[in-house]
């Protein structure tokens, strides 16, 4: 995985506004330019294309990117470091971007040192003035959009575990309705058993944290389930190489739900996957 520290990001600078100045092939920047204050060129050149600042061209070339042009356009070097940390977190997306979805606090206490370094002295570690305000809120929907590309893997992840488990237990080829529709309330639809032909929709919940891991429930999945006698849940711990199964109706989540209260009404619940321990058994599928 490519790092980025103070230093290193401001050999890149330099390496871009070189590039800008005087083309030459990459080939000749690294035979003339062996380092740059104790950074070997190569590695100033290998980051500046990882995250897209450097290209070559047709005749082989070192050329800026428009990416790159963005960078070096900014006014003053914490203005480059902070749209250089915005291009790190979106083209490398690093395991601490997640942090940021609870905010600047947790990045500056748990983040590696260099990162920490390169937010102190792009000026975002302090201040609430808009422009770094709105640096932090970038960050944040960065880390979401992470966090919701993830939770679709490992919920799609724990539905094929189910269309398998299903077939396998009744012989017939269960629906994958959640890639038709979201909207269903349910993700497969399958059927009793194997003599029995009564349609059974079952919600997928999965989660990679094993015991720690928790199910989300929204209103329309558990509006749904009243209107389903068969209805049941699947909770997948997918957090070691054999995946463990919990298959429950309504009635084991009820005594969880929450319920409207005067004006209020609930939309969606969380119920620890822990809940149910006892109920998880090891399924190969």
């Amino acid at each position: 995985m490519i790092t980025l520290s103070p230093g290193l990001a401001s050999g890149c600078f330099v390496l871009l506004a070189m590039a800008q100045r005087h083309r030459m092939p990459f080939e000749r920047m690294r035979a003339e330019l062996p380092r740059y204050e104790r950074i070997d060129v190569a590695r100033l050149l290998e980051v500046s294309q990882q995250l897209a600042w450097l290209r070559a061209n047709d005749s082989g070339q070192a050329v800026l990117t428009p990416r790159g042009e963005r960078v070096l356009a900014a006014a003053t070097e914490p203005l480059r470091l902070r749209q250089a940390l915005l291009d790190y977190v979106e083209i490398v997306a690093p395991p601490w971007l997640k942090l940021a979805i609870d905010g600047r606090k947790k990045v500056l206490t748990f983040a590696p040192n260099d990162i920490r370094q390169c937010l102190v002295e792009a000026e975002l570690a302090v201040s609430y003035e808009p422009h770094v305000v709105r640096f932090w809120d970038e960050l944040a929907s960065t880390a979401r959009g992470l966090r919701g590309a993830e939770l679709n893997e490992i919920g799609r992840e724990g539905e094929r575990l189910t269309l398998a488990y299903e077939k396998a237990r009744t012989g017939r080829d269960p629906k994958w309705r959640s890639v038709e529709s979201n909207s269903d309330g349910y993700d497969v639809l399958s059927v009793a058993d194997r003599d029995d032909g009564r349609a059974v929709q079952i919600e997928v919940k999965a989660s990679r944290a094993g015991a720690g891991g928790s199910m989300h429930v929204t209103r329309n999945e558990w509006d749904a389930t009243e209107l389903m006698p068969l209805h049941r849940f699947h909770l997948w711990d997918v957090s070691k190489p054999q995946a463990r199964l919990a298959v429950l109706p309504r009635d084991a989540l009820a005594p969880h739900a929450p319920v409207d209260s005067g004006s209020g009404r609930w939309e969606v619940f969380e119920l620890p996957f822990a809940a149910f321990a006892a109920l998880f058994q090891p399924v190969a599928v």
